[in-house]
């Protein structure tokens, strides 16, 4: 006789799951503001200056909040994508918000480091974060856009902790 096995149900796994976000943002401008933020991001860090990575940041914090209205580099690309004759092309605004709450973590992060003296560690940070936007302003390819459809699963997976006295032995 043939053993039965008991089917499992195949876990499932994360997906682009539109919309993500109820707006919509120019994919084209988004791809020069990685292009420009990429030149800053360079020359702030080759020059040392702790103080422009902040502002850099501070501009990833308007981005990552939903008003680009207000971010310099977010207006130059939108204007540099008219003055160039570019088509726009619109995407869902979700997982470019959390690429840019990534960008905004990694920018405050070196420009704190640099303030602090610790070249090397900033340099390296900047390294990760330039490669980051370079694949997105040469290549289109948004490295944090490829991870915010996992947050959902990964969030579902974490390890919670028992409430206290759950596992405690009774007197």
């Amino acid at each position: 006789m043939a053993k039965r096995t008991k089917l499992i149900p195949q876990e499932t796994r994360p997906g682009p799951s539109c919309p993500i976000a109820a707006d919509l943002v120019d994919e084209t401008a988004g791809r020069i503001a990685a292009f420009l933020s990429l030149g800053f991001l360079a020359l702030v860090v080759w020059r040392g200056w702790g103080w422009g990575v902040l502002a850099l940041a501070g501009d990833f914090a308007l981005r990552a909040s939903g008003r680009p209205a207000f971010s310099p580099v977010a207006r130059t690309a939108g204007a540099l994508r008219r003055l160039s004759g570019l088509s726009a092309r619109t995407i869902n605004a979700g997982p470019k918000r959390f690429a840019a709450s990534v960008g905004f973590l990694f920018s405050l992060a070196i420009g704190l480091v640099l303030l602090a003296g610790l070249r090397t560690l900033g340099v390296g940070l900047a390294i990760v974060l330039g490669f980051c936007a370079g694949l997105e302003a040469f290549f289109g390819f948004c490295l944090a856009c490829q991870v915010h459809p996992w947050l959902p699963w990964i969030r579902g997976r974490a390890v919670r902790p028992l409430p206290v006295g759950i596992d405690e032995p009774a007197i």
